[in-house]
C-alpha cells in the first residue's frame, strides 16, 4: 500500500514534523476504501526479493542507499540485505550484521522501560518530576507528570527551540544527567502539560534521569535485564563513545564531493532519547513485542497504555504515531505504527502492521536519507507483490524517471529560477549536468525536496520518479513565467509565485570563503545592491539571487549566511541537491 510507512520524529532535525505532515497529506490525497487489486504472485520470496533489490538499485547517484533492509511476515523473515559501504576509507562493506546508531527509536525502548518500572510499582505515570528529582525546578516540575513526559505533551520545547546554539556548543561535548537537564530546566514551557503535542527529546532526558536514581542503576543496565537479555538482543546497545565497535558503521553525510564523515555526537547528549544502536535482526526481534498483546516483556495493561491515544482523536501514541486505514469499502481496517530515527550520520525507519505482524525495517549510515519514503515504497511493493491486497495508488516499483515528453521549440530553460510560496517557503528550479530539478528550501528547515523536473507537456513537468507527481507553470499575457503549482494526484501541496529580484539584504555578506569540504577558497562580492560569486563551485561568476535576510539562490542551489552573536557574518551553507538537506556544505569566512 501507499503512504503506509513514514516517519515518527528524528532525534535533532525538524524532518520528523515535516514527514508526519507530509503523511496526512496523502492520507488526505488517497481514497483508502478500495481493496486495490490483487498483483504479483503473492507468496513469492523470490519475487519479492527481485522487486526490492531492482528498486534500491534504481536510485540516483545522488540518493545512493547505504545501509540494511529487512522486510518480515510474522516469524518469516522474507527479505534481509545490506547496501553499500559501512566504512569507505577501509573499504569495508555494510553487512546484515552491521550496527547502526538508531536515533529517536530509542524513545520507544525508553517507554516500554518506563512501563516495566511502573508494572513493578517503582514509577507511577502520575508522578511529576519534582516527586522523583527534587533538585529540578518545582515550578514547572510539579505539574509535568511521567505520562505527560512519555506523551510528549509535558510543554517542555525540543533542544534546539531551548537552547538555539544547542548542536555547536552542546551536542559534541559530554554532559551528565543533570548538567544536560539543566540546559532545558528553566525555559519557559509552550503550552500547560497535557494541553497538547509538542515534540520533546529533553522530556526523555529527564525520564532517563528518573529511571535511573528510582533504580539506582544505568538506563544501559535497564534495558539489558528487562529488554535486550528477554528478547536474546545481542546486537542492541546504549552507545557511549567511548568503547570500540568493530561492526558499527560508521556515519555518513552527503556533500558537494559526495559522501563525508558526518560530526560526532556525544551520546551523553541524548540519554534515553536518541542513544541506541543496533542491527536490523534485533529490531525484527523487538518489534514483534510491539503488538497490542501482552507479552513477556509488558502486561496487556501497559500495552494498552502505551497505545492509548496521548490526546482525544489524535493518532500520537507512547509507540508512535498508530493509524487505522480504512479498506474495502470500509468493511476492514489496517493498523499501521510508524517509527523513526536519525541522529548524526544515521537515519532508521520500521513500519509496522500491528495486528498482521508485518514490519518494514531500513537503517542507514547516511544522514537524512529518506529511509520512511524507502519503507513506504517497499510496504508497498510486499503488500501487493506478496501479500497480494494493496490500498491506495500503487507505488512505483523503481525510482527510474519516465521519459522525457519532446515538444517542439518549446525551451524547458524558461522556469530556471526561484519561486516564493505561501509559507515563506522558497522553491528552486535549478540545472545540473543538463537535468532540471526542484529544490523546496526553507532557511531554518534546510532542503524540505529535491525532485528531478522531467518534461511532461509545455510547462508542466513530473516529480521525480512517481508520476502521481507533477508542476505546473504558469504565464502572465506576454508569455512569462510568474509561478508554479505543484500538485499530488490532482491536489495542491505548493503554490508559489516568481521571485522579483530586489536588492539584496544581506550586509556584510561579501568577503573570501573557504569550503571545509573541498578545501577550496571562493571570493563572495558586492556590486551595488547585487552579490555574486566568482567562479562559485566552477560555475563561472554567478549572480546570488536575494531570497530574504541573509538568504540567496543560484544557478545550482541556495545559501545561508551564517552570523555570530554580534551579527558578524562568519560563514554560509550551500545547500544543492547533492548535499545534505538540513545541514547543507558548510563555508567558512576566511577574509573580508
Amino acid at each position: 500500500m501507499k503512504s503506509l510507512y513514514v516517519c515518527e520524529s528524528g532525534t535533532h532535525t525538524v524532518r520528523s514534523t515535516l514527514c508526519v505532515l507530509v503523511f496526512l497529506s496523502l492520507l488526505i490525497a488517497c481514497d483508502f476504501s478500495p481493496a486495490g487489486r490483487r498483483t504479483g504472485t503473492p507468496g513469492n520470496k523470490a519475487h519479492l526479493a527481485r522487486l526490492i533489490d531492482r528498486y534500491i538499485h534504481s536510485f540516483p547517484p545522488y540518493e545512493e542507499f547505504n545501509g540494511v533492509i529487512l522486510v518480515a511476515d510474522g516469524n518469516d523473515i522474507l527479505f534481509h540485505k545490506a547496501y553499500g559501504m559501512a566504512d569507505r576509507e577501509f573499504g569495508i562493506p555494510n553487512s546484515l550484521d552491521t550496527r547502526f546508531q538508531i536515533g529517536s527509536i530509542t524513545k520507544v525502548f525508553t517507554a516500554m522501560l518506563a512501563l516495566k518500572l511502573v508494572e513493578q510499582g517503582v514509577l507511577d505515570l502520575e508522578g511529576t518530576i519534582s516527586d522523583y528529582l527534587p533538585w529540578y525546578p518545582a515550578e514547572t516540575g510539579s505539574s509535568i507528570t511521567v505520562r505527560h513526559l512519555l506523551s510528549n505533551t509535558s510543554g517542555i520545547p525540543h533542544h534546539y527551540q531551548a537552547v538555539p546554539d544547542y548542536f555547536s556548543r552542546h551536542d559534541h561535548f559530554f554532559h551528565t544527567p543533570r548538567e544536560l537537564i539543566a540546559l532545558f530546566q528553566d525555559t519557559p514551557l509552550q503550552h500547560a502539560p497535557g494541553e497538547r503535542f509538542t515534540y520533546s527529546s529533553p522530556g526523555f532526558y529527564i525520564l532517563g534521569a528518573i529511571m535511573q536514581r528510582v533504580t539506582r542503576r544505568s538506563y544501559a543496565e535497564l534495558l539489558q535485564e528487562y529488554i535486550f537479555s528477554p528478547l536474546d538482543m545481542h546486537d542492541t546497545f546504549v552507545e557511549n563513545n567511548r568503547t570500540t565497535d568493530a561492526r558499527l558503521a560508521t556515519g555518513y553525510m552527503r556533500g558537494l564531493s559526495g559522501c563525508g564523515k558526518a560530526y560526532i555526537e556525544d551520546k551523553s547528549t541524548a540519554l534515553a532519547a536518541g542513544d541506541l544502536l543496533s542491527t536490523a535482526h534485533d529490531l525484527y526481534l523487538w518489534q514483534k513485542t510491539l503488538c497490542m498483546k501482552g507479552d513477556s516483556i509488558l502486561t496487556a495493561a501497559s500495552k494498552a497504555a502505551m497505545y492509548q491515544p496521548v490526546l482525544p482523536g489524535t493518532f500520537m501514541t507512547m509507540a508512535g504515531p498508530l493509524f487505522r486505514i480504512p479498506y474495502e469499502n470500509g468493511e476492514k481496517t489496517l493498523a499501521v505504527n510508524l517509527i523513526n530515527g536519525s541522529s548524526s550520520g544515521y537515519s532508521a525507519a520500521i513500519g509496522r502492521q500491528t495486528e498482521a505482524n508485518r514490519c518494514v525495517i531500513v537503517l542507514s549510515n547516511v544522514n537524512g536519507d529518506d529511509v520512511s519514503r524507502i519503507a513506504d515504497d517497499i510496504g508497498d511493493i510486499f503488500m501487493r507483490r506478496y501479500i497480494g491486497t494493496g490500498i491506495g495508488p500503487e507505488a512505483p516499483l523503481t525510482r527510474t524517471p519516465p521519459p522525457a515528453a519532446v515538444s517542439p521549440g518549446y525551451d524547458p530553460n524558461a522556469v530556471l529560477g526561484w519561486y516564493r510560496d505561501r509559507g515563506n517557503g522558497f522553491t528552486g528550479v535549478v540545472r545540473d549536468a543538463g537535468k532540471l530539478y526542484y529544490l523546496s528550501f526553507s532557511g531554518r528547515q534546510g532542503l524540505r525536496q529535491v525532485m528531478e523536473l522531467i518534461p511532461a507537456a509545455k510547462d508542466t513537468f513530473f516529480l521525480g520518479h512517481d508520476t502521481s507527481f507533477s508542476c505546473r507553470f504558469s504565464r502572465d499575457e506576454n508569455g512569462t513565467i510568474t509561478g508554479l503549482t505543484a500538485v499530488r494526484n490532482g491536489r495542491t501541496f505548493n503554490e508559489a509565485m516568481r521571485c522579483t529580484v530586489d536588492a539584496a539584504n544581506s550586509p556584510g555578506c561579501e568577503g573570501w570563503y573557504t569550503s571545509l569540504e573541498l578545501q577550496k577558497t571562493y571570493h563572495i562580492s558586492r556590486q551595488g545592491d547585487d552579490l555574486s560569486g566568482r567562479n562559485f563551485l566552477r560555475q563561472g561568476d554567478i549572480p546570488f539571487v536575494p531570497l530574504g535576510n541573509d538568504l540567496c539562490g543560484f544557478s545550482a542551489g541556495c545559501i545561508r549566511f551564517i552570523r555570530d552573536p554580534g551579527g558578524t557574518v562568519t560563514g554560509f551553507d550551500v545547500f544543492t541537491k547533492d548535499t545534505d538537506r538540513y545541514f547543507g556544505s558548510r563555508f567558512i569566512r576566511t577574509a573580508p
